[in-house]
């Protein structure tokens, strides 16, 4: 769970102990009408002390002592009900807990400009915010998003978890993206989870993270954001007349009425394996939530994962219940096999997926469609995480064909490599009953029947060079000249996609551009191979 700003909670003395000494409690706080007389009793107290100058609590426009000078607060928002009322007190709250005056205006103006984008956070104006999120520079993402979290969490509002799950994107303070967890962590994550479910033997130890593993299948392929997942129905999938298997996502599913905006779409097509991992849940779940609205099942949640607080009964899954889950599975099954690894949060999948997805060749407005966005501009923020990405994953094959983890990548990251990491192990000169001398080392098939054309790139070649340091600089070279080329081709990608012609009314693509974008992707891809197979030997070198 989030760590909120220490302005959200209450300090009350119990008792004084002495005069040095006083027993005190300190509850969080969340906004209740029927707490209004406390609220107004804090804003007199400030009123007496000078601290706020001018204003009525039921009034629109409040003045307060700054450093230097008088600073406004206008509350203008009554147009959305309760919000404008429990954002006085939010207000209120935060200046008597000691807080700069400056700072609490900043935050609430923050706060304002998200009530107005999002007509009162209704659940149908989502993307309108993580469109002005893209457009917004990182100092005012991070402020903005820090603002909101903390707001939504005292208000308590009915989307608060949708809300709350889009701003934990961009409320990560960095020097130019957010940083998405280690690739290595990823992938071991990606192990446990798969080992655990391959061990189980009782329907009880899978429903304890059933919805860990479907939220992991499902939406690091289709980039949904949290609560899309949490929202799920439970007949939201379906097999057509071709036996074509399919999902419908908890979106609203509407028509572009503006030029530029998008038709934005409900239903996506999934494979057997996710439609089957969906039917079989909904069997271990049947005893608990047959009836159930929603496909993750709450009461299943409440029986397999036991919980030390009162929590009141739920229809669905929230953001806290499934980040328990997530703390519990590295608790209980990550940690005690792997130590302390950097955790996925809920919304990674849906980067890991946007990123899949452009490195796998698909255009601008098929991503926007399958991703939820109306506006094509949106995901060109992920597009700033591609060439981490690619390095990271260059870097993590590289370790794999090194150590002959033959499964641990799957094919849903479909990237490349699989077949090279297939094929990999690491070989000694002894092991073969025949080997042909090549330049730095020995080709272990014959070279009549070479394929590849350099031998660095080749699931045969054996490094084992006469001059080791010339051996190693003539690695180095070409892994630098890959990378290099690796970088360029991101800069393809990123012009080509950008630059085709997109008809959002139609919802058609230019096709010579997407042939474009297709070929330069394979292309990227042939060159992460190659540089993974020769990163490969100068980390054995290293051993």
């Amino acid at each position: 769970m989030a760590k909120f700003h220490s302005a959200l909670h209450r300090r009350k003395t119990i008792e004084e102990l002495s005069d040095r000494t006083i027993l005190e409690s300190i509850e969080l706080i969340t906004f209740s009408r029927n707490d209004l007389h406390e609220y107004k009793e804090m804003f007199r107290e400030l009123q007496q002390k000078g601290v706020i100058v001018t204003g009525a609590f039921e009034g629109d426009l409040w003045s307060t002592q700054g450093e230097s000078s008088k600073i406004l607060f206008r509350f203008d928002c009554e147009l959305y009900g309760e919000v404008n009322l429990a954002l006085k007190c939010y207000t209120v709250q935060k200046i008597y807990n000691g807080i700069k005056a400056q700072t609490v205006r900043l935050n609430v103006a923050k706060i304002k400009e998200a009530i107005r984008i999002t007509r009162g956070f209704r659940p149908d104006y989502l993307s309108h915010l993580e469109d002005a999120f893209n457009r917004f520079g990182m100092h005012k993402q991070f402020t903005m998003a820090t603002s909101i979290r903390e707001f939504l969490a005292y208000y308590n509002h009915p989307y608060s978890d949708a809300y709350s799950d889009l701003c934990s994107i961009f409320n990560t303070k960095v020097s130019n993206v957010r940083e998405l967890p280690n690739f290595h962590d990823i992938l071991l994550f990606d192990h446990a989870l798969d080992e655990y479910f391959n061990t189980c033997t009782t329907d009880e130890e899978k429903l304890k993270f059933y919805p860990l593993l479907l939220w992991w299948r499902i939406t690091r392929i289709i980039p949904m954001r949290p609560v899309e997942f949490y929202s799920l129905r439970r007949d939201c999938t379906f097999k057509d007349n071709e036996d074509r298997y399919w999902m419908v996502l908890p979106r609203k599913k509407k028509k572009s009425t503006l030029p530029g905006k998008l038709e934005i779409t409900d239903t996506v097509q999934i494979n057997q394996e996710v439609f089957e991992f969906i039917e079989d849940y909904k069997q271990l779940t049947s005893a608990y939530d047959s009836e159930s609205y929603y496909l993750i099942s709450y009461k299943a949640y409440r029986k397999y994962v036991k919980i030390k607080t009162k929590e009141k009964a739920r229809e669905k899954m929230g953001a806290f219940q499934f980040i328990n889950i997530i703390d519990r599975f590295y608790d209980e099954i990550v940690t005690p096999k792997y130590g302390d690894l950097e955790r996925i949060k809920p919304g990674d999948t849906r980067h890991f997926a946007f990123c899949n997805m452009m490195l796998q060749g698909f255009n601008m407005l098929t991503i926007a469609r399958i991703g939820g966005h109306n506006q094509l501009e949106t995901q060109l923020h992920y597009h700033k995480h591609l060439d981490h990405f690619a390095s990271s994953f260059v870097h993590h094959a590289a370790q794999m064909l090194l150590m002959n983890r033959k499964k641990l990548m799957r094919s849903n990251w479909d990237v490349g490599t699989q077949a090279i990491i297939a094929k990999s192990r690491i070989y000694r000169l002894d092991d073969f009953q025949e080997t042909y001398k090549v330049e730095n080392g020995y080709c272990t098939d014959h070279p009549s029947r070479c394929q590849v054309g350099d031998c660095r790139f080749c699931e045969y070649y054996l490094f084992s060079p006469d001059d080791e340091q010339k051996g190693l600089a003539w690695l180095k070279d070409c892994s630098n000249l890959l990378e290099t080329r690796i970088k360029e081709q991101l800069e393809l990608i990123r012009y080509v996609t950008k630059s085709m012609n997109y008809d959002c009314t139609t919802l058609t693509y230019q096709q010579t551009g997407q042939e474009k974008l297709s070929s330069a992707c394979n292309e990227l891809r042939r060159l992460m191979d190659q540089k993974a197979m020769v990163d490969s030997h100068l980390m054995e070198d290293e051993l």
